[in-house]
This record gives C-alpha cells, structure tokens and sequence, in this order.
C-alpha cells in the first residue's frame, strides 16, 4: 500500500504503541508480532532512505548523527528490517522505538537538516558577529550538528556563549570530530548517574581538552 503524504514524513505509531504491542508479542499474540513485523519494514525502509539522502547531501547531521550512534553500537550502517524475536520485548520497543524518533524528527529530512542548520548558523552568527564563507559555515554547522555539541549545549546554558568560541576555533581549524565528541562525552558522563564515569572530566578540563585542539596537540588526546 502506497504511503500517504503524512505518513511519508511521519509517523504516527507512538511509543506506547510499541510497548503495548510489544509486550502483547512478547506474551504470544501473534497478530501483535506481525503488526509490529509490518511497522518495522515499513519504518526501516523510509529511515534508511532518509540516511542515503542525508548522506549524499552532507548533511549527515542532527537526528542522522543520533541514528548513526545508535546503528554504530550495533555494528550496523542501516536500520534492519527484520524485528528481533518475538520474545525479546526490549528489543523490540528499543528497535522501534529509535525508528520513530528518528522518522519523527524533523532534521531526517534534507530539507529539516538543512533548515535547523542555517538557523544555528544565523544564531552564531549573531552572537560572534562575524560572517563565514560556505566551507566555513559547513564545518561549524558539521559540528554543531553532532549529537555530543548539540546536548552540550543544552547542559551548559549559562556557559553556552564561552563553549561556541571555543568550537568555532575549533572548527576553522578542522579539527577531528571524533576527537573533539570524545572529550565532550566524558563531561557529559557526569550528567547520568547510571553511566561510567571512570573518565569523567569537569567542564574546566573539558574546555582545556578542547582549547589544545587549537594548538596543534591533538595527536596527544
């Protein structure tokens, strides 16, 4: 059956949807299975064209970047279209689950990446007072796209407006940004009392971390 135009954008299977089929599935209701069989192969189907277009765009990015973390833990570069086993309830909330959320976002279309990335711009662009070349507001936009920067930002408020100096730096200078997510996320495992903390730094060695990719020391990291 063809797609009608808001399903093509969106979904409208809830979360609470999934886990009230999912736990009807994992308890032996074979209709719930197959509906969330169906719910999956659709949903996987349309993600994943969304990651190919994001991809071929550049704007891999926003709701990309979290759906990237999310495969990249699995060992996987694309949403799968088989459901796990019928009596693997968290598997299946968690598999749908990040299906719709990653459907649901606005950045998993080209056209919302691209939008959400210009509206950062323009807000950095207000704030630092300074205009940017194409290469120069694709980079920053590229980092602040990152799942790490963008919940950064959200955690520091008050800090925000000393951190967008620092990566803005840190940006023109191209620095890695596997380097540059790596320091951010051991801040931020402070923010979650269930993770592993073992390498947590405060949000002064975090900012250190990242001034000295400005130096050219990023080897050391």
């Amino acid at each position: 059956m063809a797609l009608t135009p808001r399903q093509a954008f969106h979904t409208d299977l809830s979360i609470n949807d999934i886990r009230a089929s999912a736990w009807n599935a994992s308890e032996g209701s074979l209709p719930s299975y197959k509906f969330l069989q169906e719910q999956n192969r659709r949903l996987a189907k349309l993600a994943n064209s969304r990651l190919r277009a994001l991809e071929k765009s550049g704007y891999d990015m926003f709701a990309y970047d979290r759906a990237y973390t999310y495969l990249h833990n699995l060992g996987q570069r694309r949403f799968s279209t088989k459901l796990p086993d019928q009596s693997d309830y968290k598997g299946m909330v968690s598999q749908l689950s990040e299906l719709v959320t990653f459907i649901n976002a606005k950045t998993s279309t080209v056209a919302g990446a691209r939008k959400a990335l210009n509206d950062k711009l323009d807000k950095i662009s207000e704030f630092t007072g300074k205009e940017y070349t194409e290469e120069q507001k694709f980079r920053l936009g590229r980092l602040l796209g990152t799942d790490s920067v963008s919940t950064l930002l959200r955690e520091v408020r008050g800090d925000s407006g000393e951190v967008i100096d620092v990566l803005e730096e840190i940006s023109m200078n191209e620095a890695n940004i596997e380097n540059i997510s790596s320091i951010i996320d051991k801040h931020l495992a402070g923010y979650n009392p269930f993770g592993d903390n073992s390498d947590y730094m405060s949000y002064d060695e975090m900012m250190d971390e990242l001034r000295r990719l400005n130096t050219g020391d990023e080897d050391m990291l």
